[in-house]
């Protein structure tokens, strides 16, 4: 994966799959952990984006995907563990070849990855449900439901 790690910061490239079922998003967290994320992982060196995407989803979802354009670019500048992260998130459109089951409430899916157990779930584009769960990075709560049709570069400092 593509990490850099100086003394106490770390540069990471990640990509990330908005995946859509109508008005709703598919998000993803740690069992237990309430930190929500849009599905992806990672950029391994000599790796697309959407070739990271297509990987994760299928290693994650058991599900192959049909990856769209890059959507948002996100530089998000975060905390974690008592580490400064300096992240570049590569947003795309996705969509699953074989649907994933729909609930408005519930968790959906649980996979492994690696040591982490993941939960899935559909939660509703509109900003104040993506605000209820807690979205990272915090900018997309506003931005899914109205991204443009060009590319989207936004600068996100967190500064929690």
């Amino acid at each position: 994966m593509i990490v850099l790690d100086a003394g106490p910061s770390r540069f990471q490239l990640r990509a990330a799959a908005l995946i859509r079922a109508g008005d709703h998003v598919l998000v993803h967290s740690p069992a237990g952990e309430n930190i929500w994320s849009l599905p992806g992982g990672r950029v391994e060196f000599g790796e697309s984006a959407a070739e990271t995407l297509a990987r994760e989803i299928r290693e994650e979802l058991s599900r192959a995907a049909a990856i769209g354009p890059l959507r948002c670019l996100i530089e998000n500048y975060f905390t974690l563990d008592g580490r400064d992260v300096h992240e570049l998130c590569l947003i795309h459109d996705a969509a699953l070849t074989e649907p994933l089951r729909f609930h408005e409430t519930e968790i959906v899916h649980r996979c492994r990855d690696g040591a982490t157990d993941l939960e899935f779930r559909w939660v509703h584009a509109a900003t104040p449900a993506l605000d209820a769960i807690g979205l990272y990075p915090a900018p997309l709560r506003q931005l899914i439901g109205a991204l443009p049709d060009a590319l989207l570069h936004v600068v996100h400092r967190d500064t929690v």
